[in-house]
């Protein structure tokens, strides 16, 4: 059982040159990773996918997904 406390949430991770690509929210002044909430029997892959069209409005390739690890932090 998830601590109800725990927000889980799958972000995007893309580093190019040196840079990691983060976004900003309409109306916000802190940079994100892309992604989002995951929502009821979705899985790591199908969140990631659906919040990529929702926020970047870009397809990603299923197979170039790989997993980079599980973090948590207090939430901003």
């Amino acid at each position: 059982m998830m601590d109800k406390n725990i927000i889980d949430k799958i972000a995007f991770i893309h580093i190019k040159d040196k840079k990691v690509l983060v976004t900003l929210s309409k109306g916000k002044d802190v940079w994100y990773q892309p992604g989002g909430k995951r929502e009821e029997g979705e899985s790591d892959q199908n969140t990631l996918i659906r919040e990529l069209k929702e926020e970047l409005s870009i397809d990603i390739i299923p197979s170039t997904i790989l997993y980079y690890g599980t973090f948590q932090a207090q939430a901003h």
